[in-house]
């Protein structure tokens, strides 16, 4: 894992491959083992059901269409509320663009003041090496009263990590740091 030293360094070096923009407050931002990311401005919700519903992803044509049916997009600007439910299910992106190089991977891990208050941050959480983009969270609120999100906080962390490489024969070996 790289030390919140090393991620400054890295950031710095050009020719380094590793780029996480807009970072706001880097004193704020940069921890000592990770960098904080903030919550975009783009939700994707799950609509509440009633009756009987299931989603089967071994029926592939029904499994897009009831998907897409059940999620309601939403764009909220810079600094608005978004409030998650008890047992709701989002999946949101980072404010953040991330370009990983091909020797970096990361992991988007919750922060442990909102997971105190039930968030969860599920599933997808590893970064591959070469990556590009927003990171996408999917978002979970595990008490029993409402989570006040707001678009522009920091809402997870991403810890990276120096992907090993093979050796042509087969063995592992460590990247060069």
């Amino acid at each position: 894992m790289l030390s919140g030293e090393r991620i400054v360094e890295e950031l710095c070096r050009s020719d380094s491959g590793l780029a996480i923009t807009p970072l706001i407050d880097a004193a704020e931002q940069i921890g000592e083992a990770s960098v904080d990311v903030r919550l975009g401005p783009d939700l994707i919700v799950m609509r509440r059901t009633t009756g009987a519903m299931a989603f089967d992803p071994a029926n592939d044509d029904d499994f897009i269409a009831r998907t897409r049916a059940a999620q309601q997009y939403i764009r909220r600007p810079l600094g608005s509320a978004a409030y998650l439910h008890p047992g709701e299910f989002v999946i949101a992106r980072t404010l953040e663009h991330v370009t990983l190089p091909k020797d970096l991977s990361a992991e988007a891990i919750g922060r442990s003041s909102l997971g105190r208050l039930g968030l969860v941050i599920a599933t997808a959480t590893l970064i591959q090496p070469g990556f590009q983009g927003t990171i996408t969270l999917e978002l979970t609120n595990l008490a029993s009263v409402p989570i006040v999100l707001y678009v522009g906080m920091r809402i997870a962390q991403l810890a990276l990590y120096r992907v090993e490489e093979r050796s042509q024969h087969g063995g592992q070996r460590q990247a060069a740091i």
